[in-house]
């Protein structure tokens, strides 16, 4: 890909992205549920919200909301009150979804990764990183 156009980078990030979306449909979860499970498993409790959910998955407060209440209707995810503040309700997964995250299928998308070069995952992982910056920063000036 050493001359490859930015638009013909940009294309073949979007088919892997769409592979990759592709492969979250397993286990009756969409793809976006599957983000959920994972961002609860491993948020501290000050996070595990539904307002720093939806933060962190670019959405707003109310498809967050909608979302857990999916996650919790599938005894994925539970209410947990906070007793110093009354407001804040956190959310855990629940050992079910901790099991469930076993078979995570992003774990065949990691694999695929784990099976470059070192050095190769390591540009790789600054390069993403630079292109994820500049979207945001795209995002957010919008």
């Amino acid at each position: 890909m050493g001359g490859a156009s930015p638009q013909a980078i940009a294309d073949v990030m979007l088919q892997i992205t769409h592979i990759a979306d592709s492969l979250g449909y397993t286990h009756g979860l969409k793809p976006s549920q599957w983000t959920a499970l994972r961002f609860f498993a491993g948020a501290n409790n000050s996070q595990r919200t539904v307002s720093a959910f939806a933060d962190f998955h670019a959405t707003t407060r109310g498809a967050a909301s909608q979302m857990v209440e999916v996650l919790v209707g599938k005894e994925l995810l539970v209410r947990v009150p906070v007793p110093e503040d009354r407001r804040v309700t956190q959310l855990h997964p629940t050992p079910k979804a901790l099991e469930l995250l076993r078979h995570d299928p992003l774990n065949d998308f990691a694999g695929v990764i784990a099976d470059l070069p070192a050095d190769d995952q390591y540009r790789l992982a600054e390069t993403l990183t630079s292109l994820l910056r500049g979207l945001l920063e795209k995002r957010q000036s919008v």
